[in-house]
């Protein structure tokens, strides 16, 4: 059932290109669900995940948490970090800008495409974002 349904989130979203520009169709993408982003390491243990939320009053929260492990003689240590940061956004000409917490608008490299499973995925600044549940 999830399948279909992204199957047709998909289909939706070449159909609304067809009759919508870039920067609409990324806005529209942004403003649908929020997005994340996971990493681990496999060699240290380490886990970080990245959620980014867009607003439609032109704000974004981003919330990253960071999780680690070690053991070693001295025994078992583990670790956990919580980040959270604010900013505006917005898209101009097919270019997303991010300014974070009253710093000037930065553009980030976009890519819209899907990954292995069909599923749509945003690769942006080289890191791939799918959407959250």
């Amino acid at each position: 059932m999830r399948y279909l349904a992204s199957a047709l989130i998909g289909l939706f979203f070449i159909v609304f290109c067809q009759s919508a520009s870039a920067a609409d169709l990324l806005e529209k993408l942004l403003l649908a669900n929020p997005w994340c982003t996971f990493k681990y390491n496999k060699v240290t243990g380490y886990s970080s995940e990245t959620r980014v939320q867009f607003f439609s009053n032109g704000t974004y929260a981003t919330g990253r948490r960071g999780e680690g492990y070690s053991s070693g003689r001295g025994g078992t240590f583990g670790s956990q970090s919580d980040k959270r940061s604010y900013g505006l956004w917005k898209v101009a000409d097919g270019v997303l800008y991010l300014a974070e917490q009253g710093g000037a608008p930065q553009a980030v490299r976009t890519k819209v495409t899907r990954n292995s499973r069909g599923a749509t995925i945003i690769i942006a600044d080289g890191v791939e974002y799918y959407q959250c549940k």
